[in-house]
């Protein structure tokens, strides 16, 4: 019989490694009836809504999940899982991570970039590969699933690998290293950042981007915020990423809201969960066919640029 606690892990706190803590938000198991069920949840657009525990560090004040899902199995499902859901966005994720890698160069005075080894983690299809190659910097990047990196290669002909920060080589070192929307996804936030760490030199750019729990807009939704996903297994503030980083020897250097463009008819579709009155919306723009608009928006992400110092 399926036990949802056989498939549970505690963790300490992923930043001070106490393990005393307050829950915030109690687990909701039920929409869980089988294995099944739980190993379809871990891919790019995973959108399940949040039924793990959150909990908040007594000590530090960093927000987890915890009793969680355990690592194995979040990673097994990452590499086997289809989301054809995820490449159906890939034209607008492109529009999305060309604005954002033009304020980057801006922000940063770049000149020139055939130079620059540029590391991207968590690349699902390889649209942001993509993005990066075509302004010349020199991309790579890695990603679990070995469905995503088949099609990346395939149709936007990038230097795709699979697996996890793991398999990066740290002989090597890159100016440039970024997660869009992946270091919330990582089983081991110390073990990530330091692979970040070696793999970096004096002055590497590290490039994140997560969704932000100071955002307006969690603060307005509450636990209806769209962020809030099992997926999801950290929830950064201004402080905590700070902090964090500072611990691995990053600077913060600037930082931004990330607005991101996604079709109308699939912000829908995910607002409908939480907000039954986009089920009208939808048939409305259904109707309109106004469904395959491309819409900017930001709902709580926040794009973070640090830079390696010495130690």
């Amino acid at each position: 019989m399926f036990n949802i606690k056989d498939y549970l892990e505690e963790i300490n706190c992923p930043y001070c490694k106490e393990n005393s803590y307050r829950v915030i938000k109690n687990s909701d198991y039920s929409t869980i009836k089988d294995l099944t069920d739980l190993l379809k949840i871990y891919r790019s657009s995973g959108d399940d809504i949040l039924f793990d525990q959150m909990v908040k560090c007594k000590n530090c004040n960093f927000q987890y999940l915890n009793p969680r899902i355990k690592s194995e199995i979040i990673y097994d499902s990452y590499k086997t899982n289809i989301d054809q859901t995820h490449l159906n966005q890939d034209r607008c994720r492109i529009k999305t991570f060309k604005k954002s890698i033009k304020k980057i160069i801006n922000i940063l005075n770049i000149k020139t970039f055939n130079n620059y080894n540029f590391l991207d983690i968590g690349s699902a299809s390889g649209a942001f590969l993509r993005s990066i190659k075509d302004f010349g910097f020199k991309e790579t990047g890695y990603e679990p699933s070995k469905w995503m990196v088949e099609y990346g290669k395939k149709n936007y002909n990038i230097n795709l690998n699979q697996g996890s920060i793991k398999e990066v080589d740290q002989t090597i070192k890159y100016d440039f290293i970024s997660f869009w929307d992946v270091l919330e996804h990582v089983t081991d936030l110390d073990e990530t950042l330091n692979k970040v760490k070696k793999i970096s030199k004096k002055n590497t750019i590290l490039i994140l981007n997560v969704p932000n729990i100071d955002s307006i807009a969690c603060k307005l939704m509450g636990f209806k915020w769209p962020f809030y996903l099992n997926v999801h297994l950290y929830y950064f503030n201004n402080a905590s990423i700070k902090k964090i980083l500072n611990k691995y020897n990053f600077k913060l250097i600037n930082s931004f809201p990330h607005f991101q463009y996604l079709e109308l008819g699939y912000l829908c579709f995910r607002a409908k969960k939480n907000f039954k009155l986009f089920l009208i919306i939808e048939k409305i723009f259904s109707i309109l066919k106004m469904t395959k608009l491309p819409i900017p928006y930001n709902i709580g992400q926040t794009t973070f640029i640090f830079q390696k110092i010495d130690e």
